[in-house]
């Protein structure tokens, strides 16, 4: 077998495990899913493992492919990035760019930003995926993820995008009949909607110019959503600390009200981040450069 057949090989099971459709990857690379299947055996035969169960709705990757995937994911990776550099700097990036973000600052701040992107850049695709579940991007087969609040010790290396600014907010009709709370203290009293997809979803932490103030919310519903606890609050079920780009709006109109004008949560850090263990492509890079610089002509809203 020859290097670059080798390369379509391993190309082939890296996105198999990363789609979960040998069709898919016959499509994407152009070639027939017969003929992923037989290189996906060619390699299964090769190292001596089963790298997939098959089954009629999906393919399972097998604890072997997991690991394999990994190794194999750094390689091609790196030849990408060994082969954009020996072009020249006008070469345009092109490729598939899978990155993951929270589902409403992604809906809200990176979706309309893929038009511009994708004219400057159009030998770039962009498959995106919103979820509040924080992903393992290696696993999964993500250059890059969006992600708000502290991040944890790990492997990534961030870059930062801004801060979330955040108020409490609820409808007239309930602080009509729950009454207003004017200091942080009072919201034990309230039916407050936990977000749940943050590090400390019922400790919701106040600056003032008397302090910072720390109080322990509880409420009937909690969701890793954050656009469906929104929608809650519309219809007057509770209360909810939510972005202020989100409530603007409804704020404007007169559905909601923001609270405790004296006080403000303290702000969500925003990162992209990406695996220092893999090496990262120019569409990236350009997406990376691209997006720190538009939420920037934006920072009125999100910083």
């Amino acid at each position: 077998m020859s290097a670059m057949n080798e390369i379509q090989v391993l190309t082939a099971f890296v996105r198999a495990l990363e789609v979960g459709s040998f069709s898919a990857v016959g499509r994407e690379i152009g070639i027939s899913q017969s003929t992923v299947s037989k290189q996906i055996a060619m390699l299964e035969a090769s190292l001596g493992v089963q790298l997939f169960a098959r089954t009629t709705r999906r393919l399972n990757p097998t604890p072997e492919a997991l690991q394999l995937h990994e190794h194999v994911r750094q390689l091609l990776d790196a030849l990408e990035t060994i082969k954009s550099n020996s072009r020249t700097r006008e070469a345009a990036p092109q490729g598939m760019l899978r990155l993951t973000a929270p589902t409403s600052f992604g809906r809200e701040r990176i979706i309309p930003l893929l038009p511009e992107f994708l004219g400057q850049y159009p030998r770039i695709t962009v498959d995106v995926v919103l979820t509040d579940r924080v992903v393992d991007l290696i696993e999964e087969g993500f250059e890059l993820a969006i992600r708000a609040g502290n991040l944890p010790s790990s492997s990534m290396i961030a870059r930062s995008l801004g801060l979330i600014e955040r108020i409490v907010v609820g409808t007239p009709a309930y602080f009509s009949k729950h009454g207003t709370p004017e200091t942080p203290a009072e919201l034990v009293s309230h039916n407050a909607l936990i977000y749940t997809a943050t590090a400390t979803p019922t400790r919701w932490e106040f600056e003032s110019e008397h302090g910072r103030q720390v109080v322990e919310v509880d409420g009937t519903i909690r969701s890793n959503d954050l656009d469906s606890l929104y929608d809650l609050v519309l219809t007057g079920a509770g209360i909810a600390a939510v972005p202020d780009w989100l409530a603007a709006a409804d704020i404007a109109a007169g559905r909601l009200r923001s609270v405790l004008a004296d006080y403000y949560l303290i702000p969500l850090s925003v990162n992209i981040v990406y695996s220092q263990t893999r090496f990262l492509t120019h569409r990236a890079r350009c997406f990376i450069d691209f997006t720190t610089q538009a939420l920037k002509r934006s920072r009125s809203s999100i910083a």
